[in-house]
């Protein structure tokens, strides 16, 4: 009864409040046109933190006024005496040693903290290699360096380090917070144009500009806190691929170039990333057709598709929301983030509160 609890409880819970704050947010970005890119992040982060509103909150419902109906329907704001008081101090007996069902469902849940601290602690040590594979400077890549202070002076970034890597990756990225690395893997920065290196390096300097790499951990982090919940794996993909349409908007803005060049460049970079590491396929949607029905490059091909069009179709005085909208959006994000819609459902004499 312990596990069928907890997933009553809990687990249906969580995916439900993020499946219903995913389709709230998709709703809301449509019908007020919202364009403006970091609000749109922030209301995707719904999904990601609404659901430990319901792991911190203490059910608490009268199931008598339940009792005759099959299920009821409405919205409801968690009050803070039962989120906080769970905040108490944990008392000595709260784990029953007796009982074996508590004693597993700790143990798995002290397993599952473990091994995601290993995994977030491995992918700090992965990247912070990367940063340190190669280190070069402006006497060996005078031509790169060249390209970043010029666009660096228009964002006011700070100039970041530069770093080749000759590990199998093949995308370039920007790692650190406070201070950048720029790494590069060389084998794509020799096959590719002047004005396609201009593109890729701004593009990721334009990460390190809006602070992508603080949001992408916050990201990871509840993600794979919420690693059974599907709509979290659906909600961080949303998040990534924000950020990439959000960074196209800096180029168009700071670069320089016009959105179609932009854009040209952009399909030739993922076309040549994809060339290398395939050399033996060819990576174009008219000739290799098997390749690209397969479900994950459809919905990669979708994906920059409608990434490329938006480029194209962005008016640079649209980019940005007014203030006064932008304020009144940052509102109605906190009233999201409180309002749950309840829907209560009765299955014998069982009780099912997804909120």
């Amino acid at each position: 009864m312990e596990f069928i609890g907890l997933f009553f409880n809990y687990v249906l819970v969580i995916v439900y409040e993020s499946a219903i704050s995913l389709v709230i947010v998709l709703l809301l970005l449509f019908i007020f046109r919202i364009k403006d890119s970091n609000i749109r992040i922030l209301f995707f982060f719904l999904p990601l933190i609404k659901p430990f509103f319901i792991i911190i909150e203490k059910i608490d419902f009268n199931k008598e006024y339940f009792k005759y109906r099959p299920g009821i329907m409405g919205f409801r704001i968690p009050s803070p005496g039962t989120i906080f008081g769970q905040l108490k101090p944990i008392e000595k007996d709260i784990i029953n040693y007796s009982d074996i069902n508590h004693i597993i469902i700790y143990a798995i849940l002290i397993s599952i903290i473990i091994i995601l601290i290993i995994r977030w602690t491995s992918l700090y040590i992965f990247y912070r290699h990367l940063a340190y594979d190669e280190k070069v400077y402006r006497t060996d890549l005078p031509e790169i360096y060249e390209i970043i202070d010029n666009f660096i002076l228009k964002v006011r970034l700070k100039c970041p380090n530069v770093s080749l890597t000759h590990k199998n990756i093949l995308s370039p990225f920007i790692i650190g917070i406070k201070q950048n690395t720029l790494v590069l893997p060389p084998v794509l920065i020799e096959n590719i144009s002047f004005s396609e290196k201009e593109t890729l390096i701004q593009h990721e300097l334009s990460h390190a500009k809006r602070k992508d790499n603080l949001i992408g951990w916050v990201a990871l982090i509840l993600k794979d806190l919420l690693f059974f919940n599907p709509f979290a794996y659906i909600t961080y993909l949303i998040i990534k691929t924000e950020q990439e349409k959000a960074c196209d908007k800096l180029l168009l803005e700071f670069s320089g170039k016009p959105s179609k060049e932009i854009a040209t460049n952009i399909l030739n970079l993922i076309l040549k990333i994809k060339n290398l590491k395939n050399p033996n396929r060819l990576h174009y949607a008219y000739i290799n057709k098997g390749y690209n029905f397969a479900p994950m490059q459809m919905l990669s091909n979708i994906i920059i598709n409608i990434r490329v069009n938006l480029l194209i179709s962005t008016k640079i005085e649209k980019i940005h929301m007014k203030r006064i909208i932008k304020i009144l959006m940052i509102f109605l994000f906190i009233i999201l983030l409180l309002v749950q819609v309840v829907f209560v459902i009765r299955i014998n004499n069982i009780f099912i509160f997804l909120r």
